[in-house]
């Protein structure tokens, strides 16, 4: 089973797109806050939002292959 992005991806997931956290936040329709907090590791991201990030941002191979690396 696949597991919650770190807060570390998350991060580098957005940056890699360009974008704020507020506009990360629209993309994935969740409020800025809950964004912060993600990348603050207060809370953890769902796996439904984290592949809808990557599908949106065309990130989705690049992390599905970084994870296949990892044990």
């Amino acid at each position: 089973m696949k597991k919650s992005p770190t807060p570390m991806e998350i991060r580098a997931a957005r940056d890699s797109a360009k974008l704020t956290q507020s506009a990360a936040a629209a993309l994935v329709h969740s409020a800025a806050g809950t964004w912060q907090q993600w990348e603050a590791g207060d809370r953890k991201m769902h796996l439904g939002f984290w592949e809808l990030f990557l599908i949106k941002t065309k990130q989705l191979e690049l992390f599905a292959i970084q994870a296949e690396g990892t044990p």
